[in-house]
């Protein structure tokens, strides 16, 4: 049997998706999967709180445009700087360049006479433009294969928390994407990943390259402990899979989850599950619906609202998990915190923030942020 050290970026492992569909109601204001991958999970052993890097395909629309720019057939032979191994230049610019992002030195290899002195400028301008921008701006035919692939910067891995058990699906990994679209010069772009994953791979037959990246430590507590749950968006991911493994372990610790979107009735994910363990009472189930009144209402605000309790889970001995966006939802949550802690342990704010400085230390407040 293939062990976990198997598989790792040099060596994925092969996965294909057995099941795709929107999480998200038609009229939504986004749209989020729920992808479900085929795969024996003994042949790919991991722990719920892990996550899997995705080595994704670009578009291959974009890759026939570059290589139309550049009037070249893409079966010119290329060596890739990486790994020093020969392939063909379409085959290294589907699978292995980041066309998303242009750098400095392909701007100076089309631009050899006025590369931008200006560096606030310069990065400016790369961060607007993709490499098929520069192309199409410099209108360049002369470039080399083999300098304009060393030129690119390379594709990286993706990462998506698991939302589900082995225990519970010990054939399947399931993931929950967002995909990304947005307005670029002018015309709709899409995320690298979340475009392959969720819109060019069909089902059952597009290779998917994987491996598994550890949590290191953000994983479930002992089946006595308490948790609390603080997951909006597509942060919600891997607290389904740690609620399947209590299921599983029939975990006699208490469960609550905080999750939060833009509206109940188009954004609530995996809405029957949790709503389900919450009329078992296996869950304490709080949602914070941002756009479904005036006042916007976020997770941090819950927290505020249950902050006795919070602080009485937490004094019991509960762990404390936050999964989701690291630059603004994390840093919300942990000053709710600060504020439940201050306000119902009866401490300075100093203090307040020492005390959860020492939940982090003792691994009882954890993040999985990004």
């Amino acid at each position: 049997m293939n062990t976990l050290s198997t598989y790792n970026r040099t060596n994925p492992y092969i996965a294909r998706i057995k099941e795709r569909y929107l999480l998200t109601a038609p009229t939504s204001t986004k749209q989020t999967y729920h992808v479900t991958l085929d795969l024996p999970t003994t042949s790919l052993p991991f722990t719920v709180g892990d996550s899997v890097a995705i080595l994704p395909q670009n578009d291959p629309s974009i890759v026939d445009r570059i290589l139309k720019a550049l009037h070249l057939s893409g079966e010119e032979s290329i060596v890739d700087p990486k790994t020093k191994t020969s392939l063909s230049l379409h085959s290294y610019l589907l699978t292995k360049a980041n066309l998303s992002k242009a750098n400095s030195r392909l701007l100076s290899l089309l631009n050899q006479h006025h590369l931008l002195e200006d560096k606030e400028k310069l990065s400016s301008v790369l961060l607007c433009h993709n490499v098929l921008d520069f192309l199409r701006l410099y209108r360049t035919s002369s470039l080399f294969p083999q300098e304009f692939a060393d030129s690119l910067l390379p594709l990286m891995p993706r990462f998506y928390s698991i939302a589900s058990s082995s225990k519970v699906f010990p054939n399947e990994i399931h993931l929950t994407i967002s995909f990304l679209s947005y307005m670029q010069q002018g015309e709709t772009r899409y995320g690298v990943a979340s475009y392959f994953l969720c819109q060019q791979a069909a089902l059952e037959s597009t290779p998917i390259p994987l491996y598994i990246q550890p949590s290191n430590g953000f994983c479930l507590p002992s089946p006595d402990d308490s948790i609390i749950l603080i997951g909006p968006g597509t942060g919600v991911a891997p607290f389904r899979a740690f609620l399947q493994e209590r299921l599983a372990d029939q975990a006699k610790g208490r469960n609550w989850l905080f999750f939060g979107e833009r509206h109940r009735a188009t954004d609530f994910y995996y809405e029957p599950f949790f709503t389900e363990l919450a009329r078992k009472n296996f869950l304490r189930l709080d949602t914070a619906f941002s756009r479904d009144q005036a006042e916007k209402i976020y997770v941090q605000h819950k927290l505020q609202e249950h902050g006795a309790s919070i602080w009485d889970w937490l004094e019991q001995g509960a762990f404390l998990y936050v999964c989701g966006d690291a630059d603004q939802m994390a840093k919300d949550v942990d000053l709710a915190l600060e504020h439940i802690a201050a306000k119902h342990g009866s401490l300075s704010l100093e203090d307040a923030r020492l005390y959860l400085k020492r939940l982090r230390k003792d691994k009882r407040y954890l993040l999985d942020v990004y």
